[in-house]
């Protein structure tokens, strides 16, 4: 679908302490849902400027969602990063105008073309729902803890030793 924002979202939440301190859960999740998660990842990685996902991004057929926060990072850039007024004169700077209106124009693009989506009402509730339920992140990690409850050291060494992965 095209939707980077809610990728993001989705690889933000897999990241917090409550989810990613769950070892033994995670060491369950099979190996290509493992490597799906890694390509998006990577996709979505910061590395270079956010290269392989903006490349991404502008060879993604519409409609599109991209993810906001990039665009906000590079007008930030623009306007921190180069001079309203052009040094030792008094004259504007359009190159920084033209820099930001670029970024703008970049935006609007994905606004042209809609989704065909249709509104599934029992979806929304459900998702409002269990989004209301979760807690905030402290009784999340509480939650956490009741799934997978921290481990003394001597219990991890068994572990290990019984999946055969030390000895």
């Amino acid at each position: 679908m095209n939707n980077f924002s809610t990728l993001t979202s989705i690889i933000s939440a897999l990241g917090t302490a409550p989810i990613h301190r769950l070892q033994r859960t995670w060491s369950q999740v099979n190996a290509r849902t493992q490597n799906v998660l890694e390509s998006m990842r990577k996709l979505m990685s910061s590395s270079k400027n956010f290269a392989e996902y903006r490349e991404t991004l502008h060879l993604a057929n519409p409609p599109c969602i991209p993810f906001f926060g990039i665009y906000l990072t590079d007008l930030t850039f623009i306007e921190d990063g180069i001079p309203g007024i052009i040094k030792r004169t008094s004259l504007i700077n359009f190159a920084k105008r033209a820099k930001t209106a670029e970024v703008i124009r970049d935006i609007q693009q994905y606004q042209n073309v809609p989704y065909p989506l249709r509104s599934v009402g029992d979806l929304q509730d459900y998702i409002l729902k269990n989004m209301q339920a979760a807690g905030d992140v402290h009784e999340m990690y509480e939650r956490s803890l009741q799934v997978e409850p921290r481990e003394r050291e001597d219990e991890k060494i068994t572990r290990l030793v019984d999946m055969g992965l030390i000895s």
